[in-house]
């Protein structure tokens, strides 16, 4: 399929590298928490439906003090960068409180949060297995249950 390309070799001199990287600044969604340091995290899974609509997420993590995680299935979309994926292949990770937002709950990503203090599940699947182990469970569709959750807590601030 690709008759027109052809491979060319270069070697590799350092010395020749113009650029040097002197830092790497953090993404500015996280609010510069790591997920592993995280009191607050806010994940979001397929059922956020959108890379747009992870700025829900965002915003009531930044109330709360709060960092951004994900399942693997968001960063496969390419929403998020695999530096934010809670799970087996992700970050184990152990906040005080854990959102789980449009998240199913499958087995690889529940072992990397299941050390969560309190856990709230908010699915419009009533039968997502995110349920069997929420302190809290909100059957509802994300996009309408966050604005809510959002407007709310920044009235009790």
């Amino acid at each position: 399929p690709h008759q027109n390309m052809e491979v060319i070799r270069e070697d590799f001199v350092p010395q020749q590298v113009r650029v040097q990287v002197k830092d790497f600044i953090k993404d500015a969604t996280d609010n510069g928490i790591s997920l592993q340091d995280a009191e607050v995290i806010v994940s979001g899974g397929r059922g956020m439906k959108g890379p747009e609509n992870f700025a829900m997420l965002e915003e009531l993590a930044a109330l709360l003090g709060g960092t951004v995680g994900c399942s693997r299935s968001v960063v496969e979309e390419g929403w998020l960068p695999a530096s934010k994926q809670v799970g087996q292949t992700g970050s184990s990770v152990s906040p005080r409180i854990y959102f789980a937002c449009g998240i199913s709950g499958a087995v690889q990503h529940v072992a990397g949060m299941s050390g969560s203090g309190t856990i709230v599940a908010i699915n419009k699947d009533e039968a997502a297995s995110i349920f069997d182990i929420a302190d809290v469970g909100i059957v509802g569709d994300v996009k309408e249950i966050l604005p809510l959750l959002i407007e709310e807590i920044k009235k009790r601030k």
